[in-house]
């Protein structure tokens, strides 16, 4: 089947739904299919990648937050590709502008991604601080039912995603789990002399903890609360950082991230084994992000044996439903999460890698995912005929 996908967060230094989408692209020729990414970008080009896939960027205005966002306002050239390529399958990965454009076409199977959570990023926190923000809340849940109403299915990455929307009255929601690249990722692969040069002048500390801060650097993430709770941790135990990263906040967080006793910095590597060796060499993962819907980096260090320490909300949440974790109240501030990385050092660790690459096996292959989400859509087109 020819699946085309109106993508809008197809960001040029990454993210999740653009490594999602590249992900799929490298995948679908190899299963029997064809994928269009269309996403707006610097300029208007063509690239084509693997058996049958292809990346359509048109020209939009920079977004001004992240330059590395662009904004998708060429309605007109969104149609056009529609109409052009005719896809067996629209997949829409936006539920803003791509949407509307892809509710307006005549197409056999159109289907909602359901990437980002932007109520769990921007609305739930205020409404849990302001009655009147759970108004706002509760409208913008009857949008996100609306965006559902207008596709055929809305496609999650877990049951626990397809509960809530429900729960909200969006209809059609299927759970087809996302998976990772289980054969890169080992706790064997932990490298103590590697660690140990992350660390520093602590490296001769025994009781000397490093932890990982990853992802896209930016101000929904709340890297920057969980650094404020590493400086209190780091009272009482010698605390080694690696922030992993790029985004808008990445010079802030380095400034800040210079506090702790040791500090380093480094951007995401194309390299699968370095990046592997690094997720099973730090001690734990701090995470911040309340809107995870998956968690990619969350799944890659389970599977590299490394615990976590999470908000209990969205994807995080249910990826550190376990005892190889420690879940901290999401609205807590930085006490709370100090104390959950406090918790957390109290155990040992080889114990808690054990338990992390045991709940990783759960966790579907890349290879495995996409082969359920076409099979997915095979079974949509027979059903809507």
């Amino acid at each position: 089947m020819r699946v085309l996908d109106l993508a809008e967060f197809y960001s040029e230094r990454g993210g999740g739904v653009r490594s999602y989408l590249d992900r799929m692209l490298q995948h679908a020729g190899a299963l029997g299919h064809e994928l269009v990414v269309v996403a707006p970008g610097p300029r208007d080009e063509e690239t084509r990648v693997g058996d049958g896939g292809r990346i359509v960027r048109y020209r939009a205005p920079r977004m001004p937050y992240d330059p590395s966002y662009h904004a998708p306002i060429a309605i007109a050239r969104m149609r056009s590709l529609v109409r052009e390529i005719k896809p067996d399958v629209l997949q829409i990965s936006s539920p803003f502008v791509p949407l509307w454009v892809g509710a307006t076409l005549a197409v056999p199977l159109r289907v909602y991604v359901h990437h980002s959570d932007p109520i769990g990023c921007y609305l739930a926190p205020l409404a849990a601080k302001y009655r009147a923000a759970g108004v706002i809340e509760a409208a913008a849940w009857r949008y996100v039912a609306a965006v559902s109403a207008r596709c055929d299915a809305t496609i999650v990455a877990g049951d626990w995603l397809r509960g809530e929307l429900t729960r909200h009255g969006c209809a059609r929601v299927r759970t087809v789990e996302f998976g990772i690249d289980h054969e890169h990722f080992s706790p064997a692969r932990r490298d103590e002399a590697f660690r140990s040069e992350l660390l520093g002048a602590l490296a001769t500390e025994p009781n000397a903890r490093l932890v990982l801060v990853g992802g896209r650097l930016a101000a929904d993430k709340r890297q920057a609360l969980v650094l404020e709770a590493l400086e209190r941790a780091a009272a009482s135990v010698p605390l080694g950082l690696v922030l992993l990263g790029d985004g808008p906040e990445r010079a802030r967080l380095e400034e800040r991230g210079r506090r702790l006793p040791s500090f380093r910095s480094l951007r995401f590597t194309r390299d699968r084994d370095e990046y592997a060796r690094l997720l099973a060499s730090v001690d734990v993962l701090a995470h911040g992000s309340l809107c995870e819907t998956f968690g990619f980096l969350l799944a890659e260090c389970l599977a590299s044996g490394t615990p976590l320490v999470v908000p209990d909300r969205g994807g995080a949440a249910d990826l550190a439903n376990g005892p190889f974790a420690e879940r901290y109240p999401a609205f807590g501030g930085p006490a709370v999460i100090a104390d959950a990385l406090g918790r957390l050092f109290a155990r040992p660790r080889p114990a808690l890698s054990q338990l992390a690459a045991e709940r990783s096996a759960r966790i579907p292959s890349t290879r495995g995912h996409f082969a359920s989400l076409f099979e997915a859509y095979a079974d949509l087109m027979i059903a809507r005929a």
